[in-house]
């Protein structure tokens, strides 16, 4: 009787003895390889694809080390990388800190020649003296000749001259308007100032100054009717004259006051630095797009890039290679600026940055503004042929959407067409982003339009160099 113990299994059966099914020819291994083949081959496929990723795997990881041990050698990139971007946000924010919120700002140099004594003299120098943006200066002797050549000195920035007898001039014309004399037969004209400006005053600072000018006129044109009516009616009512209500205690109206407004109620007026710290962290980002292209290039026209290739190593571990540590140094110069901003420019006098109460949509636009940046690095590396290319073209790229997007010029003053064109702008977006959080109290609902345009502007660009890496392979 044969032994039973190399009887054939029946098909569908591997119920064998453990201890001899590699022994015979019939054990569970041969029966599985016979009776499952198909099986057997997807577990060989499916083994043999994680030893690939995990061969993958390591390659990718030695290629974020190489790539961050090359940016740590260079001392000089470091200091560009974080100092830099720091350093402008400092001066920045101090130079033009009276340019936002709530202090006085811009001061001009304003003279004001005058020779006559009476009202319309007071009140103008109350209206000027009242606003912290002017430094008045008066003079009685100085002629029209002398404020002339002041002026385009630059000693002065604004001149006003008043005219000798303004306010006899002015109660005249105001008495012959109210004995209703005809405007034909009125002897008096209106009192005419003399008003100069620097050519280099901006418009609307001059205008801020003929505005507070036209107030105090306006103001002495009330007071002297006013008094021009007390008269009338004192004599024309004799005992019975009821003196008018001092208008300044019986005012119809609250002077205006307005208020900044955000999510989590009134708020603090923007100020300088939410502009300027936002702005030059996207920046930084996106200049980072000269060296990332540029070592690509270097690695190319020294063979790596190639002999990877012939390995055929997959596009994200060579591209994420690269990515990561540029990613990282992103994050730190992003943290970097907000924290000299929100400690040491309160130190230099300058306004503390308000960084909101979202944190988790700082890191969200912060690391969408990263990955859109390294995206488009890396896209202009894959088809940059020198590193010049590279260089000039990524440059100048960046500069020119800085520029659109309100990083260099803050969008609030460009006129109406350049704000439509600034939606162009991947900086925008991010700029966008950064103040919904800082300036309007938002969080991550707010910022996600904003994050979501910048992660498929990286997608864009990843997809587009990844499709160059192939086809170059």
């Amino acid at each position: 009787m044969p032994d039973s113990r190399y009887r054939p299994s029946r098909p569908g059966h591997d119920s064998v003895d453990a201890g001899h099914a590699g022994l015979r020819p019939g054990g569970a291994i041969a029966q599985f390889r016979h009776h499952q083949p198909g099986r057997c081959l997807s577990f060989a496929y499916r083994w043999q694809e994680g030893v690939q990723m995990m061969d993958n795997l390591t390659k990718f990881w030695a290629s974020i080390a190489k790539e961050a041990r090359i940016i740590g050698r260079d001392h000089q990139a470091l200091f560009l990388f974080f100092v830099m971007p720091v350093l402008f946000v400092l001066i920045l924010s101090l130079a033009l800190r009276d340019a936002f919120g709530d202090r006085p700002g811009a001061t001009f140099d304003v003279l004001m020649v005058s020779q006559d004594p009476g009202e319309v003299t007071q009140s103008i120098v109350e209206a000027f003296r009242s606003n912290s943006h002017i430094l008045l200066t008066q003079s009685n002797t100085a002629s029209e000749a002398e404020a002339r050549q002041w002026l385009i000195d630059g000693r002065y920035r604004f001149v006003v001259l008043v005219p000798p007898e303004a306010t006899a001039q002015a109660e005249r014309r105001l008495g012959e308007i109210m004995a209703k004399v005809p405007p034909e037969l009125r002897m008096e004209k209106p009192v005419e100032l003399v008003v100069m400006a620097d050519p280099a005053l901006r418009s609307d600072f001059r205008k801020v100054l003929e505005g507070s000018l036209d107030l105090a006129l306006h103001g002495v044109e009330m007071k002297l009717g006013r008094e021009q009516l007390q008269q009338t009616m004192r004599a024309t009512q004799g005992e019975n004259y009821v003196p008018l209500p001092d208008m300044e205690k019986s005012r119809l109206f609250e002077p205006v006051r307005g208020e900044t407004v955000t999510r989590e109620g009134s708020g603090p007026t923007p100020t300088s630095v939410q502009q300027n710290a936002p702005a030059w962290t996207l920046l930084a980002m996106f200049f980072l797009t000269v060296p990332l292209s540029v070592s690509f290039i270097r690695e190319r026209e020294q063979g790596s890039l190639f002999r990877l290739q012939t390995m055929t190593v997959p596009a994200w571990v060579v591209l994420g290679g690269k990515a990561v540590p540029y990613f990282v140094i992103n994050l730190i110069q992003m943290a970097s600026i907000l924290a000299v901003s929100v400690y040491v420019l309160p130190l230099l006098g300058g306004d503390r940055l308000e960084l909101g109460n979202a944190p988790l949509a700082l890191l969200l636009i912060g690391g969408s503004a990263s990955l859109a940046a390294i995206g488009f690095g890396i896209a202009v590396a894959m088809y940059a042929r020198t590193t010049e290319q590279a260089t000039s073209f990524s440059s100048a790229t960046v500069m020119i959407m800085a520029a659109l997007g309100g990083i260099l010029v803050p969008k609030a003053v460009m006129p109406p067409l350049m704000q439509e064109v600034a939606i162009l702008s991947p900086l925008s977006w991010g700029l966008d982003g950064f103040l919904d959080v800082f300036v309007r109290g938002g969080g991550v609902q707010q910022v996600l339009p904003e994050a979501l345009s910048l992660l498929a502007f990286s997608a864009v660009c990843h997809g587009v160099a990844i499709m160059r890496y192939r086809s170059q392979t």
